[in-house]
């Protein structure tokens, strides 16, 4: 099995995923597909991205005993050389090799065990997670109207977690109209900047830092961008900022959301805001069995004493699941620097991880 893993690992970081690179992705799901003959295997596409649904029996309308999800889409690397996974100290070295092309190597691998396993699965590959899913996991499960008793997106992590939760997300553009003049005669104008940070700070109160929660599970915000005026010595006629917020507890949903931002821009008549993407938060009931099942699978493989349930400040496909009414788990093997140069996956949890699942597709 180890061996396996590492050259699949190692097979996929090869191809050159970055999102909106259609014929690399192609490619790598040509390899797939080969790879996973003898399976049913269905190609879709949405907005122009791709992607694959395979199972181990015909795939009717039924409800799915596991459902399983990866995707082969990356972000762009700084060199051509991390393309090129290398294996040094049980690490697999390679852009994509934690996000998540060792945790989709497992998913595959495990595919194949089961071609003819009496459980129902299900495999989604989508190629547009890393810029938001809609045209991937959310257009599959909408469309299809897929279910499942469980769902397990394989998102790598620095360590072994069960990511049942995941903050909500609501982006939006901030705009304000200003009176550009020189900056000799600030009387005559009207400083787009200002009323822009000033409408700013004010929804920056209704998100404060508690510094109290060590493990930071409070709804943040963030000022991304702002952008405004054309010299030093003229005074803005126009000014934007994109902002992000993550939001839990007390704020439910994104209407509550938007309702925050509406009432703290109410008073100024020169600033309107646009919303840019939104995304529900995601729960699921550490009661679930299912949940429970793999949480009691993980710790005895792992040797570990205590549960593996995390809130997860980021998000990931899991989400879409979770709003389709099935339960759902961000959950997949170990690593670091995802993102980022000297991407890694260990070699060791990719047989660990592969174990457990294989402890939990039994046992089911």
């Amino acid at each position: 099995m180890k061996n396996k893993l590492i050259e699949l690992t190692k097979k996929l970081v090869a191809f050159k995923t970055v999102t909106g690179r259609f014929k690399e992705i192609e490619k790598a799901f040509g390899y797939i597909k080969k790879y996973l003959d003898g399976l049913y295997i269905k190609e879709y596409e949405s907005g122009g991205f791709k992607s694959l649904v395979i199972s181990n029996m015909p795939q009717k309308r039924q409800i799915f005993d596991l459902i399983l999800h990866g995707h082969i889409d990356v972000v762009p690397a700084s060199s051509e050389d991390e393309y090129t996974a290398r294996v040094v100290n049980n690490k697999i070295y390679g852009r994509g090799a934690l996000d998540m092309k060792g945790g989709l190597a497992c998913l595959i691998y495990l595919m194949k065990k089961y071609v003819n396993s009496p459980r129902k699965l299900l495999l989604l590959i989508t190629s547009d997670e890393e810029v938001g899913g809609t045209n991937g996991t959310q257009y599959l499960l909408n469309t299809l109207k897929l279910k499942g008793n469980f769902f397990i997106t394989a998102e790598g992590e620095k360590k072994f977690y069960l990511k049942t939760e995941q903050k909500g997300v609501f982006m939006f553009k901030l705009m304000a109209q200003g009176i550009g003049e020189h900056s000799a005669y600030t009387w005559k104008g009207a400083n787009a900047i200002h009323k822009l940070y000033e409408v700013y700070k004010n929804i920056e109160k209704l998100f404060p830092h508690n510094i109290k929660d060590k493990k930071h599970w409070y709804s943040t915000i963030n000022l991304g961008t702002i952008k405004g005026g054309l010299t030093r010595s003229s005074i803005p006629d126009y000014a934007e900022a994109e902002l992000d917020i993550r939001y839990c507890g007390k704020h439910v949903n994104n209407n509550s959301i938007e309702s925050l931002i509406k009432t703290a821009i109410r008073p100024y008549r020169e600033v309107t805001y646009q919303e840019l993407y939104s995304t529900p938060l995601m729960k699921t009931d550490i009661r679930n069995p299912l949940l429970r099942k793999l949480n009691t699978i993980s710790k005895y493989i792992l040797h570990k004493k205590n549960d593996l349930y995390f809130q997860n400040h980021g998000t990931n496909d899991a989400r879409f699941a979770a709003d389709a009414d099935i339960p759902a788990v961000g959950f997949g093997p170990v690593g670091d620097n995802y993102h980022a140069k000297n991407e890694y996956v260990s070699v060791e949890s990719l047989e660990l991880y592969s174990k457990i699942l294989d402890q939990f597709i039994k046992k089911m």
